[in-house]
């Protein structure tokens, strides 16, 4: 177990999120994931904790939705290491997927289809056109999702880290305007 410190600018400590989160009218959390490079999932689950949103939001989730308990027993019955797109298995989602059912939260996908890609697209070679063509559209469609949840509670979106650098096209068309960025 790692011990965990996290530092946000406003906050002392995280045991303070909660506060600073409600105070501030915050409607969104949007937590930059290395897609299993690195271990996060102990600080996802302190930070779900403080926050407690009302919606989780998953990239790798694509476009599908687990609400209830029956839709998550149905995605936990796959075997570990059925495609689940052409970029993931069901073993690697399954530790966010069962993160969120610990918070009884639905887990909303934010992503397009197989992330705009096929199931070779280890071995094709895109074009920066091409490549940037991909990312657009995904990150119109994480805005729009985000979004549509954002305005109905609090949020935890869960993204991986390159669409929340600087230039994204997430952060122009977010209608909420204040977020915490992790």
């Amino acid at each position: 177990m790692y011990n965990i410190k996290l530092k946000i600018k406003e906050c002392g400590s995280i045991n303070e999120l909660e506060e600073f989160i409600r105070d501030n009218n915050i409607k969104l959390v949007l937590f930059g994931e290395y897609h299993g490079f690195v271990k996060q999932i102990q600080i996802q689950r302190k930070i779900l904790k403080k926050v407690l949103p009302k919606f989780f939001l998953y990239e790798m989730l694509e476009e599908n939705i687990i609400l209830n308990d029956k839709n998550t027993q149905r995605f936990l019955s796959k075997p570990n290491n059925k495609d689940f797109s052409s970029v993931s298995t069901y073993g690697q989602l399954k530790p966010i997927v069962n993160l969120a059912r610990s918070f009884n939260l639905p887990l909303i996908g934010c992503d397009i289809k197989n992330m705009g890609v096929d199931k070779n697209w280890r071995e094709n070679k895109f074009s920066d056109k091409e490549a940037r063509n991909i990312t657009r559209k995904r990150e119109l469609r994480q805005a729009e999702i985000i979004n549509r949840y954002a305005s109905k509670g609090l949020v935890f979106a869960l993204l991986g880290d390159y669409h929340l650098r600087k230039s994204s096209l997430i952060f122009p068309k977010l209608r909420v305007k204040k977020a915490i960025l992790v």
